[in-house]
């Protein structure tokens, strides 16, 4: 919640008073000098309200400034009744665009004790030091204003303050010095607002000496790092508390005793671990919003004595265990949001609260039991989120009826049984406006959605509905997002004989409904600018003469030509095509000109992709074009290399000659490319380096022979580059350039006749592998939701399809290649890889110690070397480690024992004569540890794949390709693999936290 825009209640109350007409007493004459410097001061800007277009309730003030006249009845100016001296000047939101420099005016005027600059636009101007200058200043507010640079230390010389605001000026720097000067100073500081300002030098230790009378701190996204204070939570005035950073590098600790005082407000999204019962000692709380904080254990019951609280949002920690049943008997909240945690047990079956309730959001828990009947009773209710847990038994939609100022409503993703719903359901909701039942085993349309005149948004995916009529929708004017798909087989028919247009219809998804064809009802929503159709048995082959948009379609049958109908279709706004995993045979065909993403990729296409995809009317618009895993062939156009794309996949096809020029414009906006699995030959176009917002770049598999590309390394944004399985050869050469490669978080460069030395200073380079801790965990996907790279992990020569690639994920595959020497120690500073592979290679030496450091370490395959001396102890801290082989070395001497390291069977040692203890059969002339027992537990079912686990250690053939996320596997699953799949999505986050 950002609210460091927000003026303080004085400022309000400051405005009111002035702008007001009053003439209840004679106003003084402002003094010339005064009248004269806002008469300089305002001189100095132009009034445009055109370059804040963010900006509200914008107003023109100095406009009615006339030179001349009393400066006293200005707007936003107050004087002093006795004197006329200027006290006051507020011209927040006033259009003023213009630098505010040293010598300004405004400095003239030593009387101020209220100024508020704020939400104008200073061009990006240093904040004067002649600030320090007004020492009469008791309110002071430049927020949202576009300064920048350093705070000056001045600012501590306003020892009267009241209140600062600096907020939202995003380039504005505190430094920890200064900072500890303004807090020593402003000994009177009521309200500090500083939200949005780079603060990343100050020790949080500093808020310590705060003012004792701090009423207001608010601190948002200010990169503070390290421990903050938990005496702050003991000042005696503090009422309102915001500490809010995306980025957890900030760790803080609530008081577990003597926690009590003023507080109403409390919103802190920063590494905490645990809530207190403490918290239920401040009995004046309204508001409490907990956020992203890694809290665990359990919801304290104690919240159930906030009384007053009016706001609770506490989603997107770790909380486990049931919902204290003291939260639902609170009489005054409005919101309360415990999504997103691992809550567990039953709601109540009744509750003496909440009946000023508006917002309910208990989603993606493991809540179980009954959808209790007092949810339907709930007088204010607008919104119920409960989907995405384990609720069942039947659900009366009927019940629905009785909450009629219900907006919106989830209840997705649960285990209920059954729904139920009078056959002549007649009865309307009339607010309702978005509906979410997927997966939730119904089997027809919903008898009451039909009502529904206000819905917008409806998702009936993941059930059992075979027949959906046009007719359902007819009451449906105002519908805009349909999703039915995975429900199989969908048949949608249109019976009526008037065609049914719904005039807002933009966004509809029937992806793996089995579908066959195509219903006159899809083909007249002209509206449409997103269509999902993938992952469907929809037919159809285009001639030749048929690959044309101006050919004669009258014959044709649409149902059964989807390509070629598409000009017929009267979709002119279609935006996002996706046909991809169908049965599409034939040339391809170019989509509408409006089309921005189309994604064919997995169907039976032939032949070459047809110059009219360059045609000069698209240029503009398609921005991702996705033809994998087709039968296409022949040479790619120069042309496409020249177009503005931002993502294009041609993997898995059979296009040969050289790779054409991208990025020739060095403005292009090329994000992902990946050619992989095609015949691409002849050497690499040194236009890549142009390309600056590249990041995923995929030539596997290929025929390309060319050294290695190190002009690559200047690319501000790659962050995977592989290269595996082509005629790359030669040394790869040191570089000086430390920023050379520095994003980079995917190398793969395996299966090529690279020779010489590992590149120690490109290890040092690599600081995308360092640190992922302050990375969102997220697909790669650039700028479009429906788009996601992909690559593909092989593994003993077979492959696994990998969906998605996480950007927390970091991996090294330089195997099977000519290179010689030892293992930099370098390696041991990567500490965010996962994949590590330097296998079948000519490398000598020992294993570096400095592996140990790889915390978050998976796989580690050094196999097929001349390594030698012993395994280093260390190793044994790698605590996520899934998958060792150390095979076919000259390791000699006893193999360490611990954690992880019990778990490897022999294959992962074979070849080895040296080695000797568990789990060799070789002894070491003593006793030998004994093995551990493995737990052999399935796989969670979430993942729908139900199979054991299998030990790895496959020797020399162990090759990995790189990602994780969604797995569409075709061979045998190894649990290792599920595995880390799983913990990427639930624990990887916490253990780089725990790394640092």
């Amino acid at each position: 919640m950002k609210l460091g825009w927000l003026i303080p209640l004085y400022f309000l109350l400051f405005s009111l008073f002035f702008s007001s007409n009053s003439c209840a007493l004679p106003l003084p004459s402002c003094p010339h000098g005064q009248s004269a410097a806002l008469t300089q001061f305002n001189n100095s800007f132009s009034v445009d309200c055109s370059v804040l277009p963010w900006q509200v309730h914008m107003t023109k003030k100095t406009i009615s400034w006339k030179e001349g006249t009393n400066c006293c009845l200005w707007d936003g100016v107050m004087c002093d009744t006795e004197t006329g001296n200027v006290i006051a000047l507020d011209l927040s939101f006033s259009c003023l665009v213009g630098p505010l420099h040293s010598n300004s005016t405004l400095f003239l005027l030593p009387h101020l004790r209220n100024l508020n600059l704020a939400g104008n636009h200073f061009n990006m101007s240093p904040i004067a030091s002649q600030f320090g200058q007004l020492t009469s200043l008791i309110h002071l507010n430049i927020s949202e204003s576009g300064f920048r640079g350093k705070i000056p230390l001045a600012i501590s010389h306003l020892s009267k303050l009241l209140s600062l605001d600096l907020s939202e000026n995003h380039d504005l720097i505190f430094e920890g010095h200064v900072f500890e000067n303004v807090v020593k100073n402003l000994t009177q500081l009521r309200h500090l607002h500083l939200s949005y300002i780079n603060m990343s030098s100050v020790a949080p230790t500093s808020f310590i000496n705060i003012s004792s009378y701090i009423t207001t701190l608010i601190l948002e996204e200010n990169g503070l790092q390290g421990k903050f204070p938990d005496d702050v939570f003991h000042f005696p005035y503090l009422q309102k508390f915001n500490l809010l950073e995306d980025v957890n590098q900030l760790e803080l600790r609530f008081p577990k005793t003597n926690w009590s005082g003023p507080l109403k407000s409390l919103l802190v999204s920063a590494y905490l671990q645990e809530l207190p019962d403490s918290i239920g000692n401040l009995r004046s709380l309204e508001i409490l919003e907990l956020l992203n904080g890694n809290f665990k254990g359990p919801i304290p019951a104690s919240l159930g004595n906030l009384t007053q609280l009016e706001h609770l949002y506490l989603s997107s920690n770790n909380f486990g265990g049931p919902i204290p049943y003291s939260i639902f008997n609170l009489t005054q909240v409005q919101f309360l949001d415990l999504s997103g945690n691992n809550l567990v047990g039953s709601l109540p079956s009744k509750v003496s609260g909440l009946s000023q309730l508006s917002i309910l959001r208990l989603d993606h828990n493991f809540l179980s039991g009954r959808v209790p009947s007092w949810l339907f009773s709930l007088p204010s209710l607008v919104e119920l989120m409960l989907n995405n847990n384990k609720l069942n038994g039947t659900f009366e939609l009927d019940k629905l009826s009785e909450i009629s100022k219900l907006e919106q409503l989830s209840l997705s993703d649960n285990a209920l049984s059954s729904f139920t719903s009078a056959s002549n359901a007649n009865y309307s909701l009339p607010n309702l406006v978005r509906l979410e039942l997927s997966s939730c085993s119904i089997s027809e349309f919903p008898n009451f959605v039909r009502n529904l005149e206000g819905l917008y948004f409806l998702n009936l995916s993941y059930n059992r509905i075979q027949v959906i009529e046009a007719d359902m929708f007819l009451k449906l004017k105002g519908l805009q997002v349909l999703d039915l798909s995975h429900n199989i087989p969908l048949s949608v028919r249109n019976n009526s004989e008037v065609d049914l247009v719904l005039p807002l219809f933009g966004d509809l998804s029937l992806s793996s409904c089995n579908i066959t064809e195509l219903s006159n009802f899809l083909t007249t929503q002209e509206s449409l600018n997103f269509l999902d159709l993938s992952n469907n048995n929809i037919q159809g082959q285009v001639t030749e003469q048929e690959n044309n948009w101006g050919s004669n379609l009258f014959n044709l049958d649409l149902s059964k030509n989807l390509l070629t109908a598409l000009e017929y279709y009267p979709w002119k706004s279609i935006e996002i095509l996706d046909l991809g995993s169908n049965l599409l045979e034939g040339p391809l065909v170019t989509p509408p000109p409006s089309t921005m993403v189309f994604l064919i990729s997995n169907n039976r296409l032939n032949g070459e992709i047809p110059s009219s995809i360059c045609d000069p009317v698209r240029s503009d618009y398609l921005l991702v074009l996705d033809l994998s895993y087709n039968n296409l062939s022949g040479a790619i156009s120069k042309c496409l290399g020249l177009r503005h794309l931002a993502g294009l996949n041609l993997q898995g096809n059979s296009f040969h000659g050289n790779v054409p020029d991208f990025c020739v414009e060095r403005d292009d906006v090329l994000e992902s490319l990946n050619l992989n699995n095609n015949d691409f030959d002849g050497s690499l176009p040194k236009s890549l380096a142009n390309c600056t917002v590249l990041e995923v770049l995929n030539l596997g598999n290929n025929k390309i022979n060319d050294t290695y590309p190190y002009w690559l390394g200047d690319l501000p944004e790659l962050k995977v580059l592989v290269l595996r399985s082509n005629y790359f050869h030669g040394q790869i050469a040191h570089s000086a350039n430390e920023s050379h490669f520095s994003t980079l978080q995917i190398l793969d460069v395996s299966h090529n006749k690279f020779s010489g030395f590992l590149p120690t200073t490109y290890f040092t380079n690599f600081k995308g592998m360092m640190n992922l801790v302050n990375v969102d965990m997220a697909y790669m996907r650039g700028r479009f939701e429906d788009y996601t790279d992909s690559m593909v992990l092989t593994m003993k020569g077979e492959e696994i399809v990998l969906e998605r690639i996480l950007t927390i994920f970091a991996a090294i595959d330089m195997s099977s290649n000519r290179f010689e020497g030892t293992i930099p120690e370098t390696v041991g500073n990567l500490i965010s890889l996962i994949v590590l592979n330097f296998s079948h290679n000519h490398l000598t030496g020992h294993i570096p110690s400095s592996l140990g450091n790889l915390a978050a370490l998976e796989s580690l395959d050094l196999s097929c070397n001349r390594l030698v001396d012993e395994i280093p102890s260390q190793l044994t801290g790698l605590n996520f480690l899934e998958v060792l082989n150390l095979s076919d070395n000259h390791l000699v001497g006893l193999i360490p024992q611990g954690k992880q390291f019990n778990t490897f069977l022999n294959d992962s040692y074979v070849g080895n004569t040296g080695l000797c203890g568990f789990p060799v059969s070789k002894s070491c002339g003593r006793s030998d540890p004994q093995p551990a027992i493995y737990d052999e537990r399935e796989v969670d079912s979430a993942f729908g794949l139900n199979w054991k686990f299998v030990m790895m250690g496959y020797g020399c053939g162990l090759v990995f390709g790189f990602s994780a996320g969604y797995v569409m596997m075709t061979i045998r699953k190894p649990k290792w693999l599920v595995g880390m799949i799983q913990r990427a999505g639930n624990r990887v986050l916490r253990r780089f936290k725990k790394i640092r």
